[in-house]
């Protein structure tokens, strides 16, 4: 495997400062990951860990992402909101991957838990680099080969803004993977923010104090914002929607095809690789974004509509 030394850790909120984080929410996050240290205690807690079924599920979207790209995971690899950063402990036993930036903004994950994690996943620690830092702010221009991203997205405060430092970071041809949750397009405004403003059930377990929904910067995106907001970043769009009520026909050929839609509407997909697909404990969405190899195009409108002048008639 060659050398395993842990790598110094990189800052790159070194004297800027993210105004699209949430105050409070990183200390709620370094509660969550002061608590998973016992679950990465060893070998043995690590592997129950990884094998409940919510966690099966995002380690097989990392798997079956790869049916989406066309290409396994090579050369660099970036994981932005990786928390314990057991999907870049993962990756880095992968021969053909080089580099694994592990990233994070919570200072207990990056310098305490994401070491723990390596060592119980017995990850190559010397291709790891782990990063304090957001993925609002990523100062990397042409130099990764892929981004992943496992239930991260949605603590995002502006998709827009984190697409586009992800599409900054991506040399053309590039891919960002993402396994995250998400609501239909029909959910109204005042069902969500009844969501954001209703306290958190298992708060006291968490935090150890009871929080809403919002303090964790936890937001209920609709698939339409997703679409939004990536193509706005000018990425080419391949989302995969999963649900119970979904086709029982779904295989590994239909994300090779990308066959995401019919019409107006995104195909569903029958959770196939679920651990149990009786259980509802599996992200909804498995959201694929490619950065053209010419770099895009910017239709200046939606999101990213800046610079147009408009006459009056």
């Amino acid at each position: 495997m060659g050398d395993t030394s842990p790598l110094p850790v990189l800052n790159w909120l070194e004297g800027r400062h993210d105004v699209y984080t949430r105050a409070g929410a990183a200390d709620l996050q370094s509660s969550i990951h002061r608590n998973l240290m016992a679950t990465f205690k060893d070998e043995a807690s690590a592997a129950a860990y990884l094998a409940t079924d919510r966690s099966h599920w995002r380690q097989q979207a990392i798997i079956k992402a790869q049916f989406v790209m066309g290409r396994t995971y090579t050369g660099t690899i970036l994981e932005i909101g990786a928390g314990t950063g057991w999907a870049s402990s993962l990756l880095s036993t992968l021969t053909q991957v080089d580099r694994v930036y592990c990233s994070d903004y919570d200072a207990v994950a990056v310098e305490t838990l994401m070491p723990q994690v390596q060592k119980s996943l017995n990850a190559n620690a010397g291709k790891i680099q782990r990063v304090f830092g957001s993925f609002n702010s990523i100062p990397m221009e042409n130099e990764v080969d892929t981004v992943i991203s496992i239930g991260a997205l949605h603590h995002s405060e502006n998709l827009f803004v984190t697409f586009s430092e992800c599409f900054k970071a991506l040399k053309p041809g590039g891919w960002l993977v993402a396994s995250e949750p998400t609501y239909p397009d029909s959910e109204n405004n005042r069902k969500i923010e009844a969501r954001y403003k209703k306290e958190d059930a298992a708060s006291m377990k968490k935090y150890g104090k009871v929080t809403k929904h919002e303090d964790n910067s936890d937001h209920y995106y609709r698939l339409s914002e997703f679409i939004a907001a990536a193509y706005s970043a000018k990425f080419d769009v391949h989302p995969f929607v999963f649900d119970l009520a979904g086709s029982r026909q779904a295989d590994d050929k239909v994300l090779q095809d990308r066959k995401t839609g019919t019409g107006f509407f995104p195909n569903v997909l029958y959770p196939y690789f679920a651990k149990n697909p009786a259980n509802p404990m599996f992200d909804v969405l498995l959201l694929a974004l490619q950065k053209p190899l010419d770099g895009g195009c910017d239709l200046n409108h939606v999101l990213s509509g800046s610079g147009r002048t408009w006459t009056g008639a």
